[in-house]
């Protein structure tokens, strides 16, 4: 493979650390602040510390860079959820899901206001590609395979995902609300261990009454 020169004049920030999670990480936070089409590459450069140039240089375009913002905010989640709907609907499953969530996004809360977000977009086939068609379409369809077995009570699978994912997003999209509500730090380990335990008795009290655990 032929290497790519880097453009001419360019400063010699590639060789430093990390050059291109810093340009990633500005754009997550300035599009998750004002929405894609409200942010320039020079404004994602300015933000970065680095030059347009070099921003070109990793992604080629803003478009380019958008895709690898959703991918490295969604990819995260996708692996959690695909290993976790390999196996069984347990209690402890469950709780070792969110807590991962709840810790991805506490450690990057602007990828939660920018999925937030996405949602709103016109066009909000990106984040559909990636997430709802291989991740939330099979959950319904297991959903639906442990009503009919008798498993879980009858709920309305579409109601149940939509409404879990805007508990979990949504979360680390309000978190001056919270603070107010809960007069104080919602993002402590003792915080997010209570929302998580909440969260768990919230979804076995909807799918499995009196039940603690069920097996797909």
């Amino acid at each position: 493979m032929v290497a790519k020169a880097p453009p001419s004049g360019r400063s010699q920030d590639l060789r430093r650390p990390r050059g291109r999670e810093r340009i990633l990480e500005a754009a997550t936070q300035l599009f998750a602040e004002r929405g894609f089409a409200a942010v320039s590459v020079q404004d994602i450069a300015n933000e970065a510390g680095t030059h347009k140039t070099t921003v070109l240089y990793h992604f080629d375009t803003k478009e380019g860079l958008r895709e690898a913002v959703l991918d490295t905010a969604l990819g995260r989640i996708a692996g959690l959820m695909r290993e976790f709907m390999s196996g069984d609907l347990v209690r402890e499953r469950v709780a070792y899901l969110l807590d991962q969530i709840q810790a991805y996004f506490a450690a990057h809360p602007a990828s939660a206001r920018l999925l937030q977000r996405e949602l709103l977009e016109p066009d909000a086939s990106r984040y559909l590609r990636r997430f709802v068609e291989p991740i939330y379409t099979p959950a319904l369809r297991s959903l639906e395979r442990a009503m009919k077995a008798g498993r879980i009570r009858r709920v309305d699978p579409a109601f149940f995902v939509h409404d879990l994912h805007v508990q979990i997003i949504g979360y680390f999209c309000h978190g001056s609300l919270l603070q107010t509500l809960r007069q104080g730090n919602p993002y402590t380990v003792d915080s997010l261990i209570a929302r998580r335990d909440y969260l768990v008795d919230q979804i076995f009290r909807q799918l499995i009454p009196g039940t603690k655990e069920v097996s797909r």
